[in-house]
């Protein structure tokens, strides 16, 4: 028995549609879908981790670098191109830049392929380190820049910051991007981050 290619009254023709005009529509919210992955609530746990955000003010130099005065021999000679900030300067702490700390809670993962098959290697005094990619998901508000750092910090058994802040990792970051949704709306930050080779 053959099925008719034309049934009986028509076919009926449903469209799919990304969005429920509908008010209350179960439309997925994916800002808060984000906040509660990292904030938890009293069913799900917290699935995020506390950092620091350094953001870099590049528009002010810490007093600590090149402090070479106009008219000296160094300063004739090079123009100040090499001038450095100094490593353990209390203001800046060897960044050269005026900068403010910021804690957030965010996720994290790894995007690095396996050593040798992205050509990140780092040519380094002890030898050639493989210098891993890594994604951090920070929430809409955040507006994470380029010249901007992530700081690793110790985090304790209940997800909180240890205080004072411990570093343990410094990552620069290569790419800010924003995840828009549905006109547009900022849903989250992912930003891309290379580790800091000290």
């Amino acid at each position: 028995m053959a099925v008719p290619l034309w049934p009986k009254g028509g076919v009926k023709k449903k469209t799919i549609q990304l969005y429920n005009p509908n008010p209350g529509s179960i439309e997925t919210d994916v800002r808060a879908e984000f906040s509660k992955l990292l904030d938890g609530d009293d069913v799900v746990p917290q699935r995020g981790h506390w950092v620091l955000l350094r953001r870099m003010d590049k528009t002010q130099r810490c007093t600590c670098w090149g402090r070479e005065a106009a008219g000296t021999d160094r300063y004739m000679d090079d123009s100040r191109k090499y001038d450095e900030p100094e490593e353990d300067c209390p203001i800046c702490n060897g960044e050269g830049w005026i900068y403010d700390d910021e804690l957030h809670l965010v996720r994290r993962r790894i995007v690095a392929p396996p050593i040798g098959l992205a050509g990140q290697e780092q040519q380094t005094e002890v030898g050639i380190m493989n210098v891993p990619y890594l994604v951090f998901y920070f929430k809409y508000y955040v507006n994470p820049k380029k010249e901007d750092k992530v700081i690793e910090i110790e985090n304790n058994d209940d997800g909180e910051p240890v205080r004072p802040f411990s570093r343990k990792e410094i990552y620069n970051i290569s790419i800010a991007e924003p995840f828009r949704d549905k006109k547009g709306r900022v849903e989250f930050w992912r930003v891309s981050v290379k580790m800091e080779v000290i």
